[in-house]
C-alpha cells in the first residue's frame, strides 16, 4: 500500500513538467518555479513535523538547539533558491527573472490566472501529504527530532550540490533545455524513490 502510494506520487511529480515542457511549451525556468514552490512547501512541512514530534515526545535538543538547526535549514533554503535563479541567469543571460515570475503567476489556464489557484492548491496538497505520510502512520511516535533535522539538512545539502553541479555542466557544455529537464527529473525521481523506500522500511521495522 505504501509502495503504491510512493509510485503514484513519483509518477504524478513527473507528469506536470513533462506535459508542460513538451505539450504546453513551458520554459525551463517556468518549470523550475514549480520546484521552488515545492521546496518552500517542503520546508514548511518539515517545521510542522518537528513541532508535532516535540509536542508528542516532549523532547528537546541538548547539544545543538532546535534554533540552530532552523537557522541552518533556512540558510540552505535561501542558497538553493539563489542558486536556481543565478544558474538560470548564467544559463540564459538574457532572461528577465521578474518578467518570468509574473508570467508564471499570471499564466491563464481555463480562463483563470494560475497565481489565483496555484498557491492555495499547493498549500492543500502539501498539507494532505503531511497528513498521509506523517500523521496517519503516526511517524511522530518513532522518528526522533534530532534525526529528523539531520535527514532534512542532508537532503538540502544534496539538493544544493546537485543544483551547483548541474549549473556548471549546463553552462559549460551549453546543454539544451530538454536535456537539463531530463536530468532534473531523473535525479529528483531517483532521490525521492530512495527516500521513500527508506521511510517505508523504517515504518515496517519500527
Amino acid at each position: 500500500m505504501l509502495k503504491r502510494q510512493l509510485y503514484i506520487q513519483l509518477i504524478s511529480n513527473c507528469i506536470i513538467p513533462i506535459l508542460g515542457f513538451w505539450l504546453w511549451n513551458w520554459s525551463l525556468y517556468f518549470i523550475l518555479l514549480f520546484y521552488i514552490l515545492d521546496i518552500l512547501s517542503s520546508e514548511i512541512v518539515h517545521f510542522l513535523k518537528v513541532r508535532k514530534i516535540k509536542e508528542i515526545q516532549e523532547t528537546g535538543l541538548i547539544a545543538i538547539p532546535t534554533r540552530t538547526y532552523s537557522i541552518v535549514s533556512i540558510m540552505f533554503l535561501f542558497l538553493i533558491i539563489l542558486e536556481i535563479n543565478t544558474g538560470m541567469i548564467l544559463y540564459h543571460p538574457t532572461i528577465d527573472i521578474k518578467v518570468e515570475i509574473w508570467a508564471f503567476l499570471s499564466y491563464v489556464e481555463m480562463g483563470i490566472p494560475q497565481g489565483i489557484v496555484l498557491l492555495p492548491l499547493i498549500a492543500m496538497m502539501t498539507y494532505t501529504s503531511y497528513k498521509v505520510d506523517f500523521i496517519v502512520p503516526k511517524a511522530y511516535l518513532y522518528i526522533q527530532e534530532k534525526q529528523s533535522w539531520k535527514n532534512h539538512l542532508k537532503e538540502r545539502f544534496v539538493l544544493l550540490s546537485f543544483c551547483i553541479i548541474l549549473t556548471l555542466f549546463a553552462v559549460s557544455f551549453n546543454l539544451k533545455e530538454w536535456i537539463v529537464l531530463v536530468v532534473i527529473l531523473v535525479f529528483t525521481t531517483g532521490y525521492n524513490y530512495l527516500q521513500g523506500i527508506e521511510r517505508i522500511s523504517t515504518y515496517n521495522n519500527r
